[in-house]
This record gives structure tokens, C-alpha cells and sequence, in this order.
């Protein structure tokens, strides 16, 4: 669902969950595609929803908003809603991991064609400045992902002063987890490797499936 591309967001919603055990994919889809006509395109400032699924079964509801003050308002208008309802009661409530992702990068335009979206998220070894962060992930960019005609979007996000998440939108999944595993080693991509504390990644792998 993409309402508004002449707006540039500036905030992503990354929540992941389970479904309960009894619930099959084809109700989950259902609830979710009510969810979104029903509900989600009726909030002034949501720009764009998909349904995102891992390797070990887990989704997750992807939206891009125009600000964070859109989310939170959005919050307001959940309780009560048939539709949100229906879908929040297909969702395992231990499983839920959300995170509110900002975007620095002022000319990020959400893609509008890709089947992958690579998630991952860091904490630094010591404190950097968030330039310095900034122009490692241009140079991985320029140097490294905008070399394949595989990545359709790249950016940096905060979640909190400690946390970043770097995210890569790609054309298919294999391709996608082959660029963004060749990091390793490579001299434009390893310097952000580098300031990454080890212990404190986390990477994984999503398909669009709604």
C-alpha cells in the first residue's frame, strides 16, 4: 500500500510477532489485508504497510510514516477497531518485538518494487558522532550496494541514543542476504562492521509476503 509518494518518511515501524499455533497463514493474510483497507489507510500520514515473514516463521508489520506524531496518533485509534482487532488477536502477544525506526537520510524514498528487507541492529563498541556513522553507510552505498541493480533502498535508523539499525531493501531475497553477508571483509562495508559492538548485532532476513 503506497498512498503518498510525494511524501518522504522519515520513520519506519518494524514490529515482529508470531501468529497463535491455531491460526493458519491464509487467516493471517485475511486479517491483515482488513487491517490495512479498513483501518491503517484511513490514518492521515501512513504512508506505506507490508506483511514481512523470516526463515523461522516469525512476521513482521512494516510501516513508513511521515512522522513519529503519526504512529502516535495512530496509536489512539486502535482500541476499538473492528479490523485491528480481528488481527491483533491472531498474533501470540509474548512474541511482539517492536521497534520505531528513524530515518536519517533526508532523500530516502520507499521503494517501490522489492521482495527482500534486510533488518539489523547495533550498538557501538565506544560513542561516535552520528556523521561519522552517516558517511560510512554513503560509502557503503556508493561504493558497495549501489553497484548491483539488486538494492532498491539503504538507510540508517535510530531506535534509541545507543541502538542503530541499518536497512536494506533489495529486488530478491537470495541476492539481498548474499550482498549484505559480503560485508564481511570488504574494505568499504568492513569500517562499519568495525565500530559495531559483536555482541550487540542482530540480523535477519524478511520476504514479502502481503
Amino acid at each position: 500500500m503506497l498512498k503518498n509518494q510525494t511524501v518522504k518518511p522519515t520513520v519506519m515501524e518494524f514490529t515482529a510477532f508470531k501468529k497463535k499455533d491455531h491460526v493458519t497463514d491464509d487467516e493471517l493474510l485475511q486479517a491483515v489485508i482488513q487491517f490495512e483497507e479498513a483501518f491503517l489507510s484511513q490514518q492521515k500520514g501512513v504512508l506505506f504497510h507490508c506483511l514481512v515473514r523470516n526463515y523461522k516463521n516469525e512476521y513482521a508489520n512494516v510501516i513508513f510514516a511521515d512522522n513519529m506524531d503519526t504512529l502516535n496518533e495512530m496509536v489512539k485509534h486502535i482500541e476499538g477497531n473492528v479490523s485491528v482487532s480481528r488481527f491483533f488477536d491472531l498474533i501470540d502477544n509474548k512474541s511482539v518485538r517492536m521497534n520505531f525506526h528513524q530515518i536519517q537520510k533526508s532523500d530516502f524514498e520507499i521503494p517501490t518494487h522489492f521482495t527482500c528487507i534486510e533488518c539489523g541492529t547495533f550498538k557501538l563498541q565506544t560513542p561516535l558522532p552520528l556523521n561519522h556513522i552517516l558517511k560510512l553507510s554513503d560509502t557503503i552505498e556508493q561504493q558497495y550496494l549501489n553497484k548491483t541493480e539488486n538494492t532498491q533502498g539503504h538507510f540508517i535508523g535510530t531506535i534509541s541514543d545507543e541502538v542503530y539499525s541499518e536497512i536494506t531493501f533489495g529486488k530478491t531475497f537470495a541476492k539481498t542476504k548474499e550482498i549484505c553477508l559480503g560485508y564481511v571483509g570488504n574494505p568499504y562495508c568492513q569500517p562499519l562492521l568495525n565500530i559495531a559492538d559483536p555482541k550487540s548485532m542482530d540480523l535477519d532476513f524478511w520476504y514479502l509476503i502481503g
